[in-house]
């Protein structure tokens, strides 16, 4: 039996995720943190279409880079930096981006159509970052 690299597997998960085109958003802003995530990917929870999906702002940088969601999740953006960031739409299903907020400060989005979204903080050069939308 043949094993596949380590680094095929994000790709085959990109691969299954598929494409989309538009999204409503609900966003808010609070000031409680949230749980720091995996380093480079955080996996759709399973069967579970109302589950909370964390993003951390810390180091001048979305972590996960890239993250994995299925429709009716919301994600959730922590700000842990000194730093201010904000959440500012780039491509894919559209939604409404946050205004500035500063440490321990939230914003939500409820995902609401299948397809990859491309993000960005604008306070902050190359600071960008990805949500796989599935079904």
């Amino acid at each position: 039996m043949k094993r596949l690299p380590a680094a095929a597997l994000p790709l085959i998960l990109l691969a299954l995720a598929g494409c989309g085109s538009s999204s409503s958003s609900s966003s808010s802003s609070s000031s409680s943190p949230s749980s720091t995530p995996a380093a480079t990917s955080t996996p759709a929870t399973s069967g579970a279409s109302g589950a909370v999906v964390p993003i951390v702002m810390q180091n001048i940088a979305f972590n996960p880079a890239v993250t994995h969601a299925r429709v009716g999740q919301t994600v959730k953006w922590t700000n842990m930096d000194s730093a201010p960031h904000n959440v500012t739409y780039v491509g894919g299903p559209k939604f409404t981006s946050s205004q500035t907020f500063a440490n321990g400060g939230t914003f939500s989005l409820k995902l609401t159509k299948a397809g990859t979204i491309q993000y960005r903080c604008t306070i902050h050069p190359g600071m960008n970052a990805t949500i796989v939308v599935a079904p």
